[in-house]
């Protein structure tokens, strides 16, 4: 067994940290992917609804994670 010199507020800090990132991360892909649908429908005419905001976030934010995993 190995064992190191390691601060354990600092280890928990850092994992913190990147789980930070990763949830920032998926909840700005469901924000872009929003944006994009959004886009999209002013293009085409088509009436974006709370509903479609919603979906859209979803669908965003769950591909990111799929990615991830």
């Amino acid at each position: 067994m190995h064992t190191r010199n390691v601060n354990v507020k600092t280890a928990a800090q850092e994992s913190t940290g990147r789980w930070v990132k990763k949830m920032a991360r998926i909840i700005d892909r469901g924000h872009y992917n929003a944006a994009c649908a959004q886009e999209a429908h002013a293009h085409y005419g088509n009436k974006f609804t709370r509903t479609d905001a919603c979906l859209y976030f979803i669908r965003g934010a769950l591909s990111e994670i799929s990615n991830k995993f």
